[in-house]
């Protein structure tokens, strides 16, 4: 019982600072991306290590918040706000697509929209069947 313990602590602890990581890597990505004559470019400075580590720090309480609080009202305000800032980090490079190009990026967004709505709801799907078959082989 105490190595079943143990290894859900570690797993949390990946779940919790690898999707911090990557948030913050998301985000430092997005203040790096510059607008130029002929699209974007990835101009890397300070800001951007700094981008990493703020986003990075204000995502580590939210994914603990979500994986271990009690309260519901508090964990669906904190995963509206991570929705809400994923969907930010969704749109917010079309600020530097050119005008005669938006109808093909908006094409595109709107195809992968339906694709990660679709991916989205296999998961959900997938994890309703385990906790059914969870459920059904308790002793």
């Amino acid at each position: 019982m105490a190595d079943k313990a143990k290894s859900d602590r570690l797993l949390s602890r990946i779940i919790v600072y690898g999707f911090s990581l990557a948030c913050g890597a998301v985000i430092a990505s997005l203040e790096a991306l510059r607008s130029t004559a002929v699209g974007f470019a990835i101009v890397f400075s300070w800001r951007t290590l700094l981008m990493f580590v703020v986003g990075t720090v204000i995502m580590v309480p939210c994914f603990l918040i979500i994986l271990h609080s009690k309260r519901t009202y508090l964990r669906r305000a904190v995963l509206a706000f991570v929705t809400l800032v994923g969907l930010g980090a969704f749109f917010y490079p079309m600020r530097v697509v050119p005008g005669e190009r938006m109808p093909a990026v908006s094409l595109g967004l709107a195809v992968a929209v339906i694709a990660l709505s679709v991916i989205g709801g296999l998961l959900l799907m997938l994890r309703r069947f385990f906790e059914s078959d969870e459920t059904r082989h308790e002793p």
